[in-house]
């Protein structure tokens, strides 16, 4: 189980990515908040058909998403 915050670092073409995500309290879905240096907060949640969702005005480049998304599912496996 993943634990309520996750701090992470990585890349992208070159490019550094730091930030967080903290799991926030939703009575229907895993949800959390994603804090990014250089962008504005936004949320990720797991539904109930298993896929990782983000909220509307998510302001960042598919590949820095789905490299949180990579980081919180491989975090929830251990």
């Amino acid at each position: 189980m993943l634990s309520t915050y996750l701090n992470f670092q990585f890349d992208i073409h070159g490019k550094p990515v730091n930030g967080f995500c903290m799991r926030i309290q939703d009575d229907f879905h895993e949800t959390y908040a994603v804090v990014l240096d250089g962008y504005h907060s936004f949320c990720v949640w797991l539904d109930s058909s298993s896929t990782w969702r983000s909220s509307r005005h998510t302001s960042v480049e598919p590949r820095i998403l789905e490299q949180i998304i990579n980081h919180l599912s491989i975090s929830k496996l251990r």
